[in-house]
């Protein structure tokens, strides 16, 4: 059965999402630090870049689905498709590297399928794992 929560795109959250993905049941350890770590990576995402319609916070839910390893995040913030964000360069030396700009790379390696869709005045990026 599908398992979700919501919560307000902002960092404070980031750590109920982490326990919350934790503490689902039917996940092992490497599903687990694989699920939160591109639901981090897409919440940062949000939290950074989210744009606000009309300037309330953005809300995102998450569901999560067991069999197959499944994960919808959807969130009211201004349209964009994970899928369509330009690759960023990566860093030829440890001395030149910046932070930021690489967390949807990692998604996407994770990630074996990813879809996205604007419904209803909404993201929803679906993420599956095998």
């Amino acid at each position: 059965m599908p398992q979700n929560t919501t919560l307000t795109a902002a960092f404070e959250e980031l750590p109920k999402l982490s326990a919350w993905v934790a503490v689902q049941a039917g996940l092992d350890e490497r599903q687990i630090f694989i699920v939160q770590l591109c639901l981090e990576e897409m919440a940062v995402n949000l939290v950074l870049h989210g744009r606000p319609v009309g300037g309330a916070p953005v809300r995102f839910t998450v569901t999560l689905e067991t069999k197959p390893l499944r994960v919808t995040l959807e969130d009211d913030g201004a349209a964009f498709d994970p899928r369509e964000a330009p690759p960023q360069p990566t860093s030829p030396t440890l001395k030149t590297v910046t932070a930021g700009g690489l967390g949807l790379k990692l998604v996407n390696n994770f990630a074996t399928h990813r879809s996205y869709q604007r419904v209803a005045g909404k993201n929803r990026s679906i993420l599956s794992f095998s």
